[in-house]
């Protein structure tokens, strides 16, 4: 699997001030360097056996740099990751936050010490980790179920249960990597 961070359409990044940028790039930085740990490429790969998980080609997997544009009639915070088939591709997207947050407290969210961090922020970046991970286990687990010929919404299910399972038992390995 080749990790990487997203270079996005000049017109997105346009949308966006100076402080948004900076937060979703350190974010998205953020996240890079945790699916890129060792102790998580170990986990993945462990999974990757355990399900008998096999592609064509090789998953090329994008950290985004920003939130995902909502499908019609969903609500904004709904989508965190996909899995192109096609391309072999999953990205991995950052969570919704209020900008207006983002712009008056929350830009400085990854530019302070995880120590120096309130307890409100050090749970949100917990979330942001436990949220990444769970999004990766997902769409890799997606892979799997790419070929099979069952419903999306039978294979959902299956994934769902699965990444529950996992990502359990991910945190529970992790618990050193991530923010408590």
């Amino acid at each position: 699997m080749r990790v990487r961070l997203a270079n996005p359409p000049v017109g997105l990044v346009a949308k966006y001030t100076k402080k948004e940028r900076d937060f979703f790039s350190d974010y998205a930085r953020t996240v890079l360097g945790l699916v890129s740990r060792p102790e998580v490429r170990i986990l993945l790969e462990k999974l990757i056996n355990i399900e008998g998980i096999r592609s064509n080609s090789l998953v090329d997997l994008r950290v985004m740099m920003f939130p995902a544009m909502p499908l019609n009639g969903r609500p904004w915070n709904v989508l965190h990751g996909s899995y192109n088939h096609d391309s072999s591709q999953i990205s991995l997207y950052p969570l919704k936050l209020s900008r207006e947050w983002i712009r008056k407290i929350g830009y400085e969210l990854f530019k302070i010490q995880v120590g120096d961090l309130s307890d409100d922020a050090r749970r949100l970046f917990r979330e942001i980790q436990v949220s990444s991970l769970s999004t990766l286990v997902h769409e890799v687990l997606h892979v799997k179920f790419g070929d099979s010929g069952m419903s999306r919404f039978v294979e959902e299910a299956i994934v769902r249960k699965l990444e529950k399972k996992y990502v359990r038992e991910w945190k529970m390995e992790l618990e050193n990597l991530l923010v408590s």
